[in-house]
């Protein structure tokens, strides 16, 4: 026991230390992904290694139990972690994450009414479209039409709308992208 001793306090640092860092890295998009494998790995051993902390310091630990502030601190991060997984998730129940709302929103407008937001015609979307792979365009279509309820699908339908068709990498793409 005296030899798990010796590493508990140390790896118990050593683990907060790359999951912190590695999340705060990750918070302000600045992740690679040995960084995100890392959190994650890193994460789960960190949970094995704080319950082998407790363990080896569970008289210690037992104290924190008589003390108002402490069982106040404990209390609400097992509120809010709860709570986390009780509340329903805002970006499902929107389509996706945020960045997506406007693909959703404008992907029920017809190519016509898209048009001018692309600086062309509804008839030169339609061609973008054919030329990456969708076919059954017409100037009536609308982006959901062609690539579905899928948001990831929509916004390549968008991209070549937004482009002369080759945004995507090559012909067929579209069709790919609806399946």
């Amino acid at each position: 026991m005296s030899t798990l001793r010796k590493f508990a306090t140390p790896l118990t640092i050593a683990t907060f230390t790359i999951v912190g860092v590695t999340g705060v890295l990750w918070y302000f998009h600045f992740i690679t992904s040995a960084g995100r494998w890392m959190h994650e790995i890193i994460g789960l051993a960190m949970m094995v290694v704080v319950g082998l902390h407790v363990v080896l310091n569970w008289r210690a630990f037992k104290t924190y139990f008589k003390r108002p502030l402490a069982i106040g601190i404990i209390a609400l991060g097992v509120v809010l972690t709860v709570g986390a997984y009780l509340v329903p998730d805002q970006t499902q129940a929107r389509g996706g994450p945020p960045q997506f709302a406007a693909f959703s929103k404008f992907a029920d407008e017809s190519l016509t009414t898209l048009g001018p937001i692309f600086d062309t015609t509804g008839e030169i979307l339609v061609t973008r479209l054919e030329d990456a792979g969708y076919s059954g365009a017409s100037p009536e279509s609308t982006v959901a039409d062609l690539a579905g309820d899928n948001v990831r699908a929509q916004m390549q339908a968008f991209s070549v709308l937004a482009s002369d068709g080759t945004s995507l990498g090559g012909q067929g793409q579209g069709a790919a992208a609806r399946d």
